[in-house]
């Protein structure tokens, strides 16, 4: 474009600045066209290793803002909007002094909004950056409630209000209950008292998944025989649950086994999916092969893994245990190859039953998992206790004949950005955080992060 000649055609000088204005606002259009290019040419030159930021410009003259945006995404409309008020402010905003043939550009103020997801990329495998991580949340645990159950349901209401109570306070995300609900699986008072507290749970939108311990079966330790919770309560009922749970946002019920026996949902928390896997006492082969399934499932590749059996690893940190003369060998060989099988998708194992003062936990991952273990319902454990783990010194103030040990709420805080998990434990019986070493530690939360996944609905598996 060429200036117009002021003596020929006697242009006034407010021409001349207009035709000023008007170029300059291309020229920077221009410019943002290019770097938006170059960001774009950077991004795709390498595959294998790459950290994509692709940045638009655009710049206002007069006494408006310069905005500089830092974005995943830069698109033509935007860029093409950025120009239309570029120009509209120029020439509705520029100060003219008519009686030279000067431009005065004055910048009067500046901003910059600046929205960074920094995710380095290596191979088919992303980690996920402190930038785009989110803020801590927490899993809350509970196990073994049955005493509750059976002697002390007001003290089951009050751990689960608490954890209503505290929801926010720790960005609560889940709950998971690792069986043994009730002392007597076939006295429905006891099942009613649970159904009362759990269902403070579904009262106030939280959502949980929950597994039968050997106390819910129908005849006790044996798991064939089923169990009542799924018709005698409606907060153990998957049914009833699920179609809750399903309402929820960033949580999808992923399915049921055994009438309620085994359950699995699903929780997203900043673009991270997660899958809980809640297994019963001593499961059989088709329930291993219900879990399985789940595991398998595609839908299911990018998902962090959490299996949450009833009896897993023991106080000792021993996956096989004969000291209740109950061999579940056969289960924990068959669960662990099929978790080493899931790596690294499965980071996770939760677990109680085997009574203690205190719990346990691996001071390192075991083919990229953590393997813990929480039951407080003999809360006097002793070094005669051998049902308990033998091994701590400090015992609680309360006999355990008051059978109030399970109202303990552990509480798991996942920092993405610092890559940890960290473990607190509440006494809501006493009022007070539990300060043994096993029930106040740290552990890593992903040994090997998988690959970015994106929020969306999950298939539910039942059966």
């Amino acid at each position: 474009m060429s200036p117009p000649d002021s003596r020929e055609n006697k242009t006034s000088r407010r021409q001349f600045v207009k035709w000023a204005g008007t170029t300059l606002a291309i020229g920077v259009v221009g410019l943002a066209s290019a770097e938006v290019g170059n960001a774009v040419a950077r991004d795709t030159r390498s595959p294998s290793v790459a950290t994509t930021s692709i940045v638009s410009t655009s710049t206002v003259l007069g006494p408006v803002a310069t905005r500089t945006l830092t974005t995943t995404e830069t698109s033509l409309q935007t860029l093409t909007s950025t120009a239309t008020e570029t120009q509209s402010q120029i020439s509705t905003s520029t100060q003219i002094e008519t009686d030279t043939q000067t431009v005065t550009q004055t910048l009067t103020s500046t901003t910059t909004e600046t929205q960074t997801v920094s995710l380095t990329e290596t191979g088919t495998s992303q980690s996920v950056t402190a930038a785009s991580s989110p803020a801590p949340f927490s899993v809350f645990w509970i196990t073994d409630t049955q005493f509750l159950s059976e002697k002390n349901p007001a003290i089951y209401s009050s751990m689960t209000n608490w954890i209503v109570d505290n929801w926010n306070t720790y960005n609560g995300k889940f709950v998971i209950h690792t069986g043994d609900i009730v002392q007597d699986g076939n006295v429905m008072a006891e099942w009613q008292n649970a159904d009362q507290a759990m269902s403070v749970l579904l009262m106030n939108d939280i959502p949980y998944t929950w597994c039968a311990g050997n106390h819910d079966d129908l005849v006790g330790g044996q798991s064939t025989s089923g169990w009542s919770g799924n018709t005698w309560t409606s907060s153990f009922n998957p049914a009833s649950v699920s179609l809750q749970m399903n309402q929820l946002p960033g949580i999808a019920w992923a399915g049921d086994y055994h009438e309620g026996m085994n359950t699995a949902a699903t929780f997203s928390v900043g673009g991270l999916n997660f899958l809980v896997v809640n297994i019963e006492w001593n499961a059989q082969e088709d329930v291993l092969q219900w879990v399985e399934n789940i595991l398998d499932n595609p839908t299911y590749a990018n998902y962090y893994t959490i299996i949450a059996p009833h009896a897993y690893i023991n106080a000792f940190g021993y996956v096989i245990d004969t000291s209740n003369n109950i061999d579940l060998t056969d289960f924990v060989t068959t669960l662990t190859t099929m978790m080493d099988n899931h790596s690294p998708n499965v980071f996770l194992t939760l677990n109680g039953h085997y009574a203690t003062d205190c719990g346990f936990n691996t001071t390192a991952p075991i083919n990229g998992r953590n393997q813990l273990m929480f039951d407080r319902q003999d809360c006097t454990d002793t070094d005669a206790d051998l049902s308990g783990r033998g091994i701590d010194t400090a015992t609680s103030n309360t006999p355990d004949s008051a059978r109030v040990g399970g109202a303990t709420v552990t509480i798991l805080t996942f920092d993405v950005a610092n890559n940890m998990i960290s473990a607190s434990t509440y006494d809501v019986n006493t009022g007070a955080w539990r300060t043994d070493p096993y029930e106040q530690y740290t552990v890593p939360l992903f040994s090997n992060p998988l690959s970015t996944t994106t929020t969306g609905g999950a298939q539910s598996t039942s059966g």
